[in-house]
């Protein structure tokens, strides 16, 4: 698999903007902004802390978003979180 996202454009992609990822957390809005940047001890994109991964996982799980412990490590394939994003629009169509 190859993944082009990184895990903060995944969870941007499947929970929402800077600001809704910061307010999630309880964090500045511009907080994400720097997990956007690489680090000494992290690539770019990646979610700097096992306690964020755990709150985005579970606002996600809380409301189907279809993000993954995986997606928070690893990223995703483009590919892959359009057909999560597709498979949420036919849910909300049929409901």
């Amino acid at each position: 698999m190859r993944n082009d996202l990184t895990p903060l454009q995944v969870c941007e992609r499947l929970i929402g903007g800077y600001p809704v990822l910061a307010a999630i957390v309880g964090y500045s809005e511009k907080a994400p902004y720097v997990w956007a940047k690489g680090g000494d001890t992290r690539d770019a994109g990646d979610i700097p802390s096992v306690r964020l991964m755990r709150a985005f996982l579970a606002h996600s799980d809380a409301r189907a978003l279809g993000l993954t412990a995986d997606h928070l490590i690893r990223g995703a394939d483009a590919a892959q979180i359009d057909a999560i994003l597709a498979a949420r629009q036919g849910l909300e169509a049929a409901e």
